[in-house]
């Protein structure tokens, strides 16, 4: 292990190699779109501490479930008071097996006119707003926009119940689909395959509406459509694999592990689906805002480096004479000079 005939040590010529390969790389995927896009998309999303984000989304939207559900219920009971059969079947696809019992136990209890009625409703209303104040920070801190520049109080929580009614009908409208393939099992594929873009294009809407909502100035479709689109599509996808797989897998947990295994693969489901939601945020901002190719080198960054650490910490701007930039010293050595 000691020095060969050149004179450099073997851990030299390791390390001149892995230094080699590295910029053979850092020059290829910089090259290529096809390479640098999804290397430019991973680094943003490392910046942003995109997998916090994800796990605060499940975390927040785990704790909204049962007030999101029990207002989706109230809202289908409001609206086909004279149809129960529909009623239940909407109710059923949309609510997940093991909470169907205490969902509609809750509704039943609920009162059933007046102003305690519509005080239940708005008291749902706040306690189910967890989901949609966490997206709200989500977005904008991924979006890069400054403290400064976000919505004040009164106009941010209005944007916020509205998102979260826009969340309630595009639930009901996912659980009618679900319910009208339910209904009719000798579908073609074709037709399911139909209905299966009719939900994604439904959840394609809610991103759109996210963007226009939640964001001080909502994103242009067409800034946002392709990433929508594929985060439409996997998001999509995702629950349908959910809907097919929970169910079995909570059955063979059996009665002692059932509850656990419930919930186990509720978070499991709703941290892969937020994970796609961010991503999908991600894949907008690097193609809306050209942050790719990112460099390889830390210590050669690239004009989209610049462009997106700069963001990054101009994110952290409070007042509105505050202004953050950041410097590039390309001699500097020691992170603390």
């Amino acid at each position: 292990m000691g020095r060969v005939s050149d004179g450099t040590s073997f851990g030299d010529r390791v390390s001149a190699r892995v230094t080699g390969l590295r910029a053979w790389a850092d020059d290829l995927q910089q090259r290529h779109t096809v390479l640098g896009f999804p290397y430019a998309v991973i680094k943003k999303y490392g910046d942003d501490q995109g997998s916090r984000y994800a796990a605060l989304l499940t975390y927040y939207g785990f704790l909204s479930i049962f007030p999101l559900l029990l207002l989706v219920a109230v809202a289908i009971s409001t609206v086909l008071a004279g149809n129960d059969a529909l009623r239940e079947e909407l109710i059923d696809a949309i609510v997940p097996e093991d909470l169907q019992a205490t969902v509609d136990n809750a509704v039943r209890t609920l009162p059933t006119g007046g102003l305690a009625f519509w005080i239940a409703v708005v008291a749902l209303l706040l306690s189910g707003l967890g989901i949609v104040y966490s997206a709200y920070d989500t977005l904008n801190h991924l979006a890069a926009v400054p403290h400064r520049r976000r919505l004040e109080f009164f106009p941010r929580y209005l944007r916020i119940i509205a998102m979260f009614l826009v969340l309630v009908v595009g639930l009901i409208s996912i659980g009618a689909i679900t319910v009208a393939v339910g209904a009719l099992p000798d579908l073609p594929a074709l037709t399911r395959a139909a209905a299966f873009l009719g939900t994604a294009a439904l959840v394609f809407c809610l991103f759109w509406a996210a963007t226009a909502l939640l964001l001080p100035r909502g994103a242009r479709v067409t800034a946002v459509w392709p990433a929508a689109s594929l985060g439409a599509l996997v998001v999509t996808g995702l629950l349908t694999f959910g809907a097919l797989v929970l169910p079995q897998f909570i059955a063979r947990a059996g009665p002692v592990y059932g509850s656990f295994a419930t919930i186990a693969g509720i978070f499991a489901l709703l941290y892969l689906v937020n994970q796609a939601i961010v991503y999908a945020a991600e894949i907008a901002l690097v193609r809306r805002r050209r942050l790719w190719p990112r460099g390889l080198d830390l210590t050669q960054p690239t004009d989209a480096d610049v462009r997106a650490l700069t963001l990054v910490a101009r994110t952290q701007e409070r007042t509105v004479v505050e202004r953050i930039s950041a410097r590039f010293d390309a001699d500097a050595t020691d992170p603390d000079s």
